[in-house]
């Protein structure tokens, strides 16, 4: 098994295609004819066994406001990993891979969107519930600015010495 970290303008066309059946396979009720969800991520993590991807990780950098401060994360995006290779420690090992770099990186927080929480919560993750705003986009179009409470989606893993203040969320941009 071999993870590499690719740069998202680096992905060939073919590894896209990859990239779609997996995710599609992974999230059925999700599934779109490109890979990514809203808005290509600005680098993965690809997990191949062999010459086949067997896992994802789409990262997102950007700043967020917190209340009125400007805080650095790395947004998970679309974390998969195919069916029969679950429950081989791929998916916390990707985690921990985008721990470390966060640290390394001055990186405030990883933060992700979860129905389930079994996974982030062994990897120190927390629910948090609270307002926010974001860019809606829907299969390549805008529809303005939505303003709504999240009530235990969001995760959040705290890096460094950065506790987490639960104020309003602004994402400056789409969900992820």
């Amino acid at each position: 098994m071999k993870i590499k970290k690719i740069i998202e303008f680096e992905i060939s066309p073919d590894l896209h295609k990859q990239i779609t059946k997996l995710k599609n396979k992974c999230f059925p009720d999700s599934q779109k004819p490109y890979s990514y969800y809203k808005q290509l991520p600005h680098f993965r993590f690809l997990v191949f066994k062999d010459e086949k991807i067997i896992g994802h990780m789409g990262i997102d950098h950007r700043v967020i406001l917190v209340g009125d401060s400007p805080k650095y994360i790395f947004g998970i995006i679309d974390l998969c990993i195919d069916i029969n290779y679950r429950s081989k420690n791929i998916a916390s090992t990707l985690l921990e891979k985008i721990t470390i770099l966060g640290e390394r990186n001055n990186i405030d927080y990883l933060l992700l969107f979860a129905n389930n929480h079994r996974l982030y919560n062994k990897n120190n993750f927390k629910p948090i519930s609270t307002y926010c705003s974001w860019l809606k986009i829907d299969n390549h179009k805008n529809y303005g600015v939505a303003f709504e409470e999240i009530k235990n989606e969001i995760m959040i893993k705290e890096l460094g010495q950065n506790k987490w203040e639960n104020k309003p969320i602004d994402f400056l941009g789409y969900l992820f």
